[in-house]
């Protein structure tokens, strides 16, 4: 399943956005990010590093990576991925919460994302 999301980065620090997830079970799992500086301005995002994570719950121990690939840094667009292994191993009893953090080249760490994420079981 692909999701796609588009974020603006204004002159201020704001708080995350909220984007709740249905991730399939046993499904390779995506989501892009399309990230703006100011409306309708790409964020150069060449040099950045991000980080995904996914929990049963805040104090979880073992978060789950998501993997990122900076699709097109010219244009802002990251996408984050789940394999199917991963997806395979998620509880879909448990709502999970997720966030994801973007590094500039200062080293400045912004929250992008957060939110919950539900797991759709497959059949058995």
């Amino acid at each position: 399943m692909s999701n796609c999301a588009k974020f603006l980065l204004g002159h201020f620090i704001m708080a995350a956005g909220v984007y709740n997830l249905t991730i399939e079970q046993g499904a390779s799992w995506q989501l892009t990010l399309s990230i703006d500086s100011t409306a309708g301005t790409d964020l150069d995002i060449d040099g950045y590093t991000f980080s995904g994570k996914m929990a049963k719950s805040y104090y979880d121990e073992n978060p789950v990576t998501m993997s990122y690939n900076i699709a097109d840094g010219d244009s802002g667009q990251v996408v984050f991925s789940l394999t199917s292994s991963q997806t395979e191993n998620l509880d879909s009893s448990i709502e999970y919460v997720y966030d994801i953090d973007m590094t500039d080249t200062s080293d400045f760490t912004t929250r992008l994302l957060q939110g919950r994420a539900t797991i759709s079981p497959g059949l058995a």
